[in-house]
């Protein structure tokens, strides 16, 4: 019985002191293991800002959706508040409050949340805007930039393309652009928020 005891705690160990292996088995069925960005991928998913779908699988390319980058966002701020980060003004999900006619959509509370923290723009609305569509790369730079201004991290005085560019948070792509005005990949979110954490709270 003590040895059963003993394998169990050693597993246990084990699961904790490897997330990145842990990550893979559970997430990462479409994902080859030697992917260029599976060390972020990873990372961030063990910290629990990116999550996989009911099957298990990551997907990685299929392109973000503005909810779920809104929800990726609440996550990344959460594990902020556990370093002693905080925004200037920060509100609770459960805190927010609904409305305006889409209740019941899933990203509808994560997208009250960073409104009332001031990371995004209350306009437009939601009942204009598709929850579910696909963002562009600049969406998130101009959260991303929004974030570390909260932090106090930023001056006022460049755009969110050029931080974004600029702090190396973006991806850049095979013909040495960054095509900003496209759709972003979920590999790519993976990256980009792990090269974000590296800026906001480089000791995790």
């Amino acid at each position: 019985m003590r040895t059963i005891a003993l394998s169990i705690a050693f597993a246990a160990a084990l699961a904790v002191a490897t997330p990145g292996a842990w990550a893979q088995d559970y997430i990462t069925q479409t994902v080859p293991p030697m992917s260029p960005y599976m060390h972020d991928l990873e990372r961030v998913y063990a910290l629990g800002i990116i999550m996989g779908f009911e099957d298990g699988t990551f997907r990685p390319n299929d392109y973000v959706e503005r909810a779920e980058l809104w929800c990726a966002f609440n996550r990344f701020l959460d594990v902020c508040r556990m370093q002693g980060l905080e925004q200037p003004v920060d509100y609770e999900p459960f805190l927010a409050t609904y409305g305006r006619g889409v209740r019941d959509h899933w990203g509808m509370e994560a997208w009250e949340r960073m409104t009332k923290t001031y990371l995004t723009d209350k306009r437009p609305l939601p009942l204009l805007m598709d929850l579910d569509a696909n963002i562009k790369r600049i969406e998130f730079a101009q959260v991303a930039v929004a974030l570390m201004r909260g932090y106090g991290m930023l001056p006022a005085d460049l755009t969110p393309a050029e931080i974004a560019i600029g702090d190396d948070i973006m991806v850049r792509q095979p013909d040495g652009n960054f095509h900003l005005q496209e759709g972003m990949p979920r590999w790519e979110l993976a990256v980009c928020l792990s090269r974000l954490l590296d800026r906001v709270a480089p000791m995790l």
